[in-house]
């Protein structure tokens, strides 16, 4: 028996019909690069990683779903990932109802985003600079600044799946085409919250 037979298939499958089309009617939109690197194998990569990414950024939380994609724009834009900064400053500025910017997040210490977002971006900062010597200090202080322990914990969530997501769309040079093609992905993933249809990961 191969035993790798119905991953590949459920991938080759996965990847026909977005070539054919069916992705957009099914999802408004053709599959961002994101998408398309989940459907690729999904049973390699796919099922685990878009499971890990609904429960970070959609499951129970004190940050709202808002508050997480501006985190996950935070994080990166101090990647310095072009990708992920143009995709999710999108996504934060339709479901925050303001505009996210890489030039508000550059001067994120003018107040711009409240106490507790700005608590977790002064972990988060610190973390990426310099994580081993920074981390009893820098969460005392998040806790200070009024995050739960819960918080801080979802807040750090949300940087390991960016971190991962920042350097695969550097490695494999993730691109939109042009604004216009950034903001219909920016919006397609908030309409779809970043699910898949099962039959596509089957």
């Amino acid at each position: 028996v191969d035993a790798d037979r119905a991953p590949r298939e459920a991938g080759a499958r996965a990847r026909g019909l977005c070539d054919m089309g069916w992705a957009p009617l099914i999802s408004g939109s053709p599959p961002g690069a994101v998408g398309r690197m989940s459907l690729y194998r999904p049973g390699f990569f796919g099922r685990q990683w878009l499971a890990l990414i609904q429960e970070v950024m959609l499951g129970p939380s004190e940050w709202s779903r808002a508050e997480r994609e501006v985190l996950a724009a935070f994080i990166s834009n101090r990647n310095r990932c072009r990708y992920c900064v143009g995709v999710h400053t999108g996504t934060a500025t339709i479901l925050s109802g303001r505009s996210v910017t890489p030039a508000l997040l550059d001067g994120w210490r003018g107040g711009s985003f409240g106490p507790r977002l700005e608590a977790a971006f002064a972990l988060l900062e610190a973390r990426g600079s310099d994580p081993e010597s920074s981390a009893d200090e820098t969460i005392r202080a998040a806790q200070a600044a009024g995050l739960s322990d819960e918080a801080i914990v979802d807040a750090l969530a949300v940087e390991l799946v960016f971190n991962l997501v920042n350097r695969l769309a550097d490695a494999f040079d993730y691109s939109f085409v042009d604004e216009d093609r950034r903001l219909a992905e920016a919006r397609a993933l908030v309409r779809l919250a970043y699910k898949v249809p099962s039959f596509f990961l089957a």
